[in-house]
């Protein structure tokens, strides 16, 4: 009988010091994140593990299920976004696996230690062990619901920028470069094989004022334009470009010696 108000007395404590932190632990994280709620309960909500909402008897609708699964539509959305515009050159497939380079659960779970998310999540004690068993996948999920929270609280416009301050570190992330730089060298080889010179690079354009330039980048093999990309660095430029060229240098794989046939007609 002891040990079990003992226990009971425990429980109840727990869920106190829980409550009575509540209000400070939500205004941290939005200093963390850099957004402040109109609504308190969706933070609240977006944090509400299922296994603290089972714990304590509450609804389905009292844990992040919910909002993770709207979050990972708005994150989806607003990264797709991002890509289609940044990586103008760029074909579907590349695309997709540049989107799911940034939203896989291993990359989102990095993103949410970044901001110790972790720390803020209400979760059961009594599911410590299997907590750090799946613990990526459960601050991945936060994140999403976060997301979701921060879409009905403030629009699409606040997520969006949530997104790309937290996500897309304003823009300047390396994501999925590899693809881009293995255009860029398998470029390199095509040309010199083939055609036994090296991809000549030009900028053509810089645009946007200075915190957020465009450059546009024409790559030429063999004195043809072969492609034509952007990006917020010259070095993005020439690997949009690149990646054109590479899809489009077949065009002349079949004729590789013009250049010197025409050399010696004159």
């Amino acid at each position: 009988m002891l040990g079990w108000s003992i226990n009971m007395l425990s429980a109840l404590l727990r869920k106190l010091r829980r409550q009575g932190t509540s209000g400070r632990q939500l205004e941290r994280l939005e200093k963390r994140i850099g957004y402040r709620f109109n609504d308190r309960s969706l933070l609240r909500t977006a944090l509400s593990h299922l296994s603290w909402v089972n714990e304590q008897g509450g609804d389905y609708n009292d844990s992040n299920e919910r909002l993770e699964f709207l979050g990972d539509a708005v994150l989806d959305l607003v990264v797709s976004d991002y890509l289609f515009a940044r990586f103008g050159s760029a074909r579907e497939g590349k695309l997709t696996r540049l989107k799911s380079s940034i939203v896989s659960r291993a990359a989102l779970a990095e993103q949410a230690n970044r901001i110790d998310l972790e720390k803020f999540v209400i979760y059961s004690r009594d599911n410590f062990s299997e907590f750090e068993r799946g613990k990526q996948t459960m601050v991945s999920n936060s994140l999403e619901a976060l997301i979701g929270a921060i879409y009905l609280d403030g629009g699409l416009e606040a997520a969006r920028s949530f997104v790309f301050e937290k996500i897309l570190d304003g823009g300047k992330c390396e994501v999925g470069y590899d693809d881009f730089q293995e255009a860029k060298n398998r470029l390199l080889h095509l040309a010199q094989v083939n055609f036994h010179c090296q991809p000549s690079y030009r900028i053509v354009a810089i645009n946007g004022p200075e915190h957020v330039r465009e450059f546009v980048c024409e790559v030429s093999v063999a004195g043809r334009l072969l492609g034509k990309g952007s990006g917020a660095s010259k070095k993005d430029a020439e690997k949009t470009a690149a990646m054109q060229a590479v899809e489009n240098i077949d065009d002349i794989e079949l004729n590789p010696n013009d250049d010197n046939s025409s050399e010696d007609e004159s």
